[in-house]
């Protein structure tokens, strides 16, 4: 039971780090679009 927590635990803290990982890539995905249609403007 502890080390079923424990996992269940570990599982949200890697969720969150991949949420995070997401939401950087497509901040950045977005910042090279804007660089991309300023130089074709």
């Amino acid at each position: 039971m502890f080390s079923l927590h424990l996992m269940e635990k570990r599982m949200v803290n890697l969720l969150i780090i991949v949420l995070r990982a997401v939401v950087a890539l497509a901040n950045a995905l977005i910042a090279v679009l804007e660089l991309i249609r300023n130089f074709i403007d």
